[in-house]
């Protein structure tokens, strides 16, 4: 045979030898990805639809001072780690101490999942919007949030958050724009609200659209007093005032953080009740949700510590006080969380992922004090916010409030 012809047929066998191991290989991915149990075929979206809610629900007990703490990215797993593996020996849990445990479903108009501008929109109007929309519905319109409805009814308002002070959950509460990136919109309006306390951080000042550090402090100056970072300006010489503490990125994430989101917490409870008119706090804990999206274990059960540190100290003054209502809840569930038992060393727990990303599983609330029982039958984001609107009136003793099986502003 011909050296040239010998050295085709060469080309040939191994030319068609490649093609087999490609064709082997592809067929073997395809086969692993379609039995991994990790993933599924597509499932197409097909909402629940939620019984109409066509009773008159009667507000006859309100309470004097409102406070909803979210955790943002905090699902039921998340919970129940903490349930399982953060409570001291011989004490009840802090999440057995409400009097409402529940649960609603976060979803945006746009499909099964949400994100934390949507969700807090819903919390804050009671009414249902698109992604990364604060303050605003679906077609762009204003919508009165219950920070507004509350200074109208001689409440103070205060925010303290984690999280940087134009990030999109306290956003919601007191801004009207159509993305959460819009970082100097949010701050100036910020700036002109009626709100009464800021507590929070800076996050990529000077980046982006990000107005830079200087530019930042002059506009939340504009309005606030600004309170060194360790706190320690007493309450008494600023009671009169609207006052803010700023902090860097990340300087306030965990129970060993100085402040941390209990100490200023506490430093906002102190100021609002100087006087004896009513308030209405948000807190925000968002180190979940960051810890989530990188999948980070330690820093999910370092977040929980302070979520749970912070809801003790809420629940006593809820306690002491008598008037006060505490709503606890999540705009979402970041990271597919699941709790798992350590066979290896039982009964210990294990941290298993399943994404980086939101899921649509519903999210807990839970509510105690006065006013609490309002929240047992909510199923849907949006019923947070109109019921807590509808506390916040006090035109009349008695409010009858119908709410149909959609959102009305």
């Amino acid at each position: 045979m011909k050296d040239w012809l010998k050295t085709s047929l060469l080309h040939i066998l191994l030319f068609s030898a490649l093609l087999v191991g490609i064709f082997y290989l592809f067929n073997f991915r395809v086969y692993r990805t379609t039995t991994d149990f990790s993933f599924s075929a597509d499932i197409p979206f097909s909402p629940a639809e939620y019984r109409p809610q066509t009773e008159s629900r009667v507000y006859s007990e309100k309470p004097k001072n409102i406070i909803l703490f979210v955790a943002d990215g905090l699902g039921f797993s998340h919970m129940s780690l903490a349930l399982h593996t953060q409570q001291p020996e011989g004490a009840s849990s802090v999440w057995q101490q409400f009097d409402v445990k529940g649960w609603h479903d976060s979803k945006s108009t746009f499909g099964p999942l949400t994100d934390s501008g949507a969700s807090a929109t819903a919390m804050a109007t009671g009414t249902t919007t698109y992604w990364e929309v604060i303050g605003m519905d679906e077609e762009g319109e204003h919508l009165t949030n219950v920070f507004e409805l509350a200074t109208e009814q001689g409440y103070q308002t205060g925010i303290v958050t984690d999280s940087y002070i134009w990030d999109a959950t306290p956003a919601a509460f007191v801004a009207h724009t159509k993305s959460r990136d819009n970082s100097r919109d949010i701050l100036m309006q910020i700036a002109s609200s009626e709100l009464d306390l800021l507590f929070g951080e800076l996050e990529d000042v000077g980046e982006d659209e990000n107005p830079d550090y200087k530019t930042t402090i002059e506009i939340i100056t504009q309005r606030f007093h600004l309170l060194d970072k360790p706190l320690n300006t007493p309450i008494a010489d600023v009671s009169d005032r609207p006052i803010a503490a700023i902090y860097n990125e990340d300087e306030v994430q965990d129970l060993n953080s100085k402040p941390n989101l209990t100490q200023l917490t506490e430093k906002a409870l102190e100021y609002l009740t100087t006087t004896d008119k009513p308030f209405m706090l948000l807190v925000e804990c968002e180190e979940l949700d960051a810890a989530s999206h990188d999948n980070n274990s330690q820093r999910v059960l370092r977040g929980l510590r302070s979520i749970q540190s912070t809801l003790s100290l809420l629940l006593e003054f809820s306690e002491d006080q008598r008037e006060t209502l505490v709503v606890f809840t999540s705009d979402h569930e970041t990271g597919g969380l699941a709790a798992l038992g350590n066979f290896d060393n039982y009964p210990n727990m294990q941290i298993r992922w399943s994404t980086k990303e939101h899921t649509g599983t519903v999210v807990p609330l839970l509510a105690k004090g006065t006013g609490a029982a309002h929240f047992a039958s909510v199923e849907q984001t949006w019923e947070i916010g109109e019921i807590l609107k509808a506390l916040i009136v006090e035109a009349q003793d008695s409010v009858e409030h119908v709410v149909d099986d959609n959102s009305s502003e």
